[in-house]
């Protein structure tokens, strides 16, 4: 048995032991909310549930975002958005342990519950955390670890949580990209494979997805009973761990901004030169259309196949498909043979159409890739043009 396995059973043992104690026992339940780490998975940060009893010095957490990487089809599953992920608990000095090795900081925010009602956030966690229930399918956008905890908290308060923060009125993507401000690279690729569906502004409960922003929420929010009287609904806040993380931008000239920018630039460039010498080269057509297909390959199965919210409504599909690999293969074939490439009319009109219709559709585009499309229309201008010029 690992040691990980020991850490559960010792403390769904702690919980139990919670549920026994006397009526004399008090409980507490906090949220604890950790600052984004380095790994993709971590980036937007987590929420986890502190449930402690004081008279019996038990003191353990429950976390919904807990998954099996190891298993032999998980990175399958998880492009095609069927990761399941689990509830699972440990002892709180493992949780924040583990947190402090990785740099993130911890916040903790105590709840201002009843002791009925901490009691009642416990059987809930208990049943949830039962070998039939843990596991559920997890929705990054949807259906989280963060929304998953504001949920039982929910379910067990004795009335109803206000939550009186001011709306701000953001979309998804804009949330997304204040989270990525200092990492353009992973900007970029969320920006490339999530579609129109996170371009339009949510209400104030789909904005918790993001526990920075639940935090923020409970911070101003209130308990209103059923009997009408209202409490806040945090007794008190403190910070567990500092973070130790040293979050760096992505240099100017490392970004996707520049690079693309300087593949626009070499494109143009490249024209030029091609007209003034009055002949065609395909030396960077070529792999810029094989890496146009092979990101069209991810784009595509995520449209097409996966059941991950927004990729499904992706605009940039029109472009981004496994298609550019067979037109590399056809340039090749043209240049060879001596042949009219007279496909290049289609490839630059589909092009043009595109680029006039980013404007005005409703999914908002990365700059980058601005410039991305904007490189693939000079080439294909470049190569509509000696098409229609080597003809007789």
């Amino acid at each position: 048995m690992t040691n990980f396995l020991r850490h559960i059973i010792l403390a769904i043992f702690c919980a139990l032991n919670m549920m026994s104690s006397q009526a004399q026992d008090s409980l507490s339940v906090s949220v604890l909310t950790c600052t984004p780490g380095a790994d993709l998975y971590a980036k937007f940060g987590h929420t986890a549930l502190r449930v402690q009893n004081h008279t019996n010095q038990n003191d353990v957490v429950f976390n919904y975002g807990c998954f099996d990487g190891a298993t032999n089809d998980f990175m399958w599953k998880f492009l095609l958005g069927q990761t399941d992920y689990l509830l699972e608990a440990e002892p709180y000095e493992y949780f924040v342990a583990r947190y402090g090795r990785m740099g993130n900081g911890v916040t903790e925010q105590t709840l201002n519950l009843s002791q009925e009602e901490s009691l009642q956030l416990a059987y809930l966690l208990l049943e949830n955390i039962r070998p039939e229930n843990q596991q559920y399918r997890y929705m990054w956008l949807y259906d989280n670890c963060t929304e998953r905890a504001r949920n039982m908290v929910e379910h067990a308060v004795n009335g109803k949580i206000v939550y009186q923060r001011a709306l701000e009125k953001k979309t998804i993507r804009q949330m997304l990209n204040q989270c990525l401000a200092q990492d353009a690279w992973t900007k970029f690729g969320i920006d490339m494979i999530l579609g129109s569906e996170i371009d339009q502004e949510v209400d104030k409960r789909i904005q918790m997805f993001l526990p920075a922003f639940y935090s923020s929420e409970v911070n101003e929010a209130q308990i209103e009973r059923t009997d009408g009287n209202k409490a806040p609904f945090l007794s008190s806040t403190h910070q567990i761990l500092a973070e130790t993380n040293e979050n760096q931008p992505t240099p100017f000239l490392l970004s996707p901004l520049f690079v693309f920018a300087i593949l626009l630039t070499a494109s143009i460039l490249l024209f030029i030169f091609e007209w003034r010498k009055g002949f065609y080269t395909l030396w960077l057509d070529v792999p810029m259309h094989i890496a146009q297909g092979i990101a069209g390959i991810i784009v595509a199965f995520l449209f097409f196949l996966s059941e991950h919210p927004a990729v499904d409504s992706n605009w940039l599909v029109v472009v981004f498909n496994p298609l550019p690999l067979l037109y590399a293969g056809w340039l090749v074939y043209c240049h060879k043979k001596g042949i009219y490439n007279k496909l290049s009319y289609i490839n630059m009109a589909v092009l043009i159409i595109f680029i006039a219709t980013m404007a005005v559709c409703p999914q908002s585009f990365n700059v980058a890739m601005w410039l991305v499309v904007l490189s693939l229309l000079v080439r294909s201008l470049s190569q509509a043009h000696f098409t229609y010029h080597a003809q007789p």
